[in-house]
């Protein structure tokens, strides 16, 4: 699959790390990753979970609502970047 061009590096997608801040403040950055992937305490999150799901498509300024138990949650997208992670053998690696 290719990944979005250059006009949309501000876009959310698959290997994305996303900055946002949510209704209460509090920054928060998540990478989506694939299920095999998931590291909660890096902040690695899977690209089905429905963080995720809110993100994938929005872009640097937009406001996304995530679906929580608790009810709704306004998250705005601080920024968006695609670096490599250390996720899998990269981890164990270092």
């Amino acid at each position: 699959a290719r990944r979005a061009g250059a006009e949309d590096d501000d876009r959310v997608f698959f290997g994305a790390t996303v900055d946002v801040v949510g209704a209460n403040g509090e920054p928060r950055t998540v990478s989506i990753v694939g299920v095999d992937e998931i590291d909660t305490a890096r902040g690695y999150i899977s690209w089905v979970s429905p963080m995720a799901r809110a993100l994938i498509k929005a872009r640097e300024g937009d406001t996304v609502t995530l679906q929580t138990p608790a009810g709704p949650e306004e998250l705005e997208i601080e920024a968006v970047r695609y670096a490599p992670l250390a996720t899998g053998g990269e981890a164990a690696a270092s």
